[in-house]
């Protein structure tokens, strides 16, 4: 799924809600990793102009698993990023440690010039 602008990180957030809704989880389960699905996915647009979000089922391991990439400028220092508060946008600095928090499992790959991929997973 394509990240270009604020309908679809609507679009994104609405796609783990239905996803997970389907697997028969919890209201405040979905509605968690939905929040972080849209926070990851605002990021993409916000701070890397732009990217994609794709979501699989690991029935495997049993988890839905997301990865959005950008190819934006990428984050010079992940774990500052990752720090309650800091902000490069002006807002709460909740983003990135939010979405961790409400994730099951969760990375950051990015380095400067070479964009980021950011992995989340949670549980069914």
């Amino acid at each position: 799924m394509t990240l270009a602008a604020s309908r679809d990180v609507v679009a994104a957030r609405q796609t783990a809600a239905r996803l997970l809704k389907a697997r028969g989880l919890s209201v405040m389960r979905v509605t968690r990793f939905a929040t972080a699905v849209s926070e990851i996915a605002r990021n993409a647009i916000v701070h890397g102009g732009g990217g994609e979000i794709s979501f699989y089922f690991d029935d495997h391991n049993g988890y839905l698993r997301v990865e959005c990439r950008d190819e934006g400028p990428g984050i010079e220092d992940v774990t500052l990023a990752m720090t309650e508060g800091y902000t490069t946008a002006g807002g709460l600095g909740r983003g990135l440690g939010g979405a961790k928090r409400l994730s099951h499992d969760f990375t950051v790959r990015s380095a400067p010039g070479q964009g980021t991929t950011v992995t989340m997973s949670v549980k069914l």
